[in-house]
């Protein structure tokens, strides 16, 4: 049997009102289960989340990690990284959910030797669906989860780091390690836009930016954006 390549991620912290969606997406995949692993962290939720989640321990590529105590995403994602035991990770978030080829996709984009694929994704806000096209790269544009990344680059670049746009630091450093980037045009995951997001804040939003431009200049950033062209 070969070896499987990629690992679905998903840190959950008291979305149990989204994450049955969630896993049952993950787990009606259009491929075999022998195909992908899922590793879903639990960050001491005090909601019915457990609960949901132990609905699904019976996949036999499910393995279910209980934080004794509330970490927080960042060290939760790394904690992932560090059990995975595939080439690629890629995360999705508890209250999202991905189309039913998403694994499929990935797995032949893997195959063509990229290091750093992405996909298009929907944003679903009260029930309406936003398609967002990604025909230039920019960082701004991408989003934690639908990204594939190889785990021994992510772990030669220490994983990630705590920043509130944990990804966008994590991509900086990641990029300058790889030019195999490859767009999926497909729309493949749908990104959830509710009232308890994280990013919904603006003020949120340019706090961090803020904390980012305080470590990457401007300049080095659209320098990296330009260099990236896209298929």
């Amino acid at each position: 049997m070969s070896k499987k390549k990629i690992t679905i991620i998903i840190c959950s912290y008291n979305n149990s009102l989204y994450l049955k969606k969630c896993l049952n997406s993950v787990f009606n995949q259009s491929v075999s289960c022998e195909k992908f692993d899922v590793i879903l962290i639990d960050d001491r939720s005090n909601d019915k989340s457990l609960e949901i989640t132990n609905n699904f321990k019976n996949n036999k590529n499910l393995k279910i990690i209980k934080n004794h105590k509330n970490i927080g995403l960042v060290k939760s994602c790394n904690k992932a990284i560090k059990i995975s035991k595939t080439d690629f990770i890629v995360r999705v978030d508890s209250d999202d959910y991905i189309s039913k080829n998403f694994i499929k996709v990935f797995l032949k984009h893997i195959e063509k030797g990229y290091d750093f694929i992405f996909s298009n994704y929907k944003v679903v806000k009260n029930n309406r669906v936003k398609k967002i096209n990604i025909k230039k790269f920019k960082l701004k544009n991408l989003i934690s989860c639908s990204v594939a990344i190889k785990s021994k680059i992510i772990n030669k670049i220490g994983g990630y780091k705590n920043f509130l746009w944990e990804e966008h630091d994590l991509y900086l450093r990641y990029l300058k390690k790889t030019n195999k980037i490859c767009r999926i045009k497909e729309y493949l995951y749908f990104y959830r836009f509710h009232e308890s997001n994280m990013t919904k804040s603006s003020l949120w939003k340019k706090r961090a930016w803020k904390e980012l431009y305080k470590k990457y200049k401007n300049k080095d950033i659209k320098d990296l954006e330009e260099r990236i062209s896209l298929n």
